[in-house]
C-alpha cells in the first residue's frame, strides 16, 4: 500500500535534465497560478511536489546565471510569489538563454 501511494505521486516526467516543461511551469507560476491549479492543468496529483521542484529548477538556473548564491536567495526560492516582479525581470533578461538550453521533455506513458 506504500509502494502505491509513492507511485500515485510520483511526476510522469520522464527527462532528467533542464527541459522546455520546467520553463512552462515556472512562467505559471508567475502569471499567478496556484500550485494546485498548475497540478491539476499538469496532469500531476494535487500531492505531488513536481510543480515545485521544477519550478525550483528554473529559479536555480536563473541564480546560476546571474551569478547569485543560492544561501543568500533562499527566501526567494521558497516564496517566489512574494518575489513576482524580481523573478519576472530575471526570467525576462535570461529567457534566451533558458531555451538554449532546454531540452524538449519526454513523458512516461499512462498505459502500462
Amino acid at each position: 500500500m506504500k509502494t502505491h501511494a509513492i507511485a500515485v505521486t510520483r511526476p510522469n516526467l520522464k527527462t532528467k535534465g533542464f527541459s522546455t516543461h520546467h520553463i512552462e511551469i515556472f512562467i505559471m507560476i508567475l502569471v499567478g497560478k496556484t500550485i494546485r491549479e498548475i497540478n491539476s492543468v499538469m496532469g500531476y496529483t494535487q500531492r505531488s511536489h513536481a510543480v515545485v521542484d521544477h519550478s525550483r529548477k528554473v529559479m536555480f538556473k536563473l541564480l546560476a546565471l546571474e551569478s547569485l548564491s543560492k544561501r543568500e536567495h533562499a527566501e526567494r526560492v521558497v516564496y517566489p510569489r512574494n518575489y513576482l516582479f524580481w523573478w519576472k525581470k530575471l526570467f525576462d533578461k535570461h529567457t534566451k538563454a533558458l531555451m538554449a538550453v532546454a531540452i524538449s521533455p519526454k513523458f512516461y506513458d499512462h498505459e502500462e
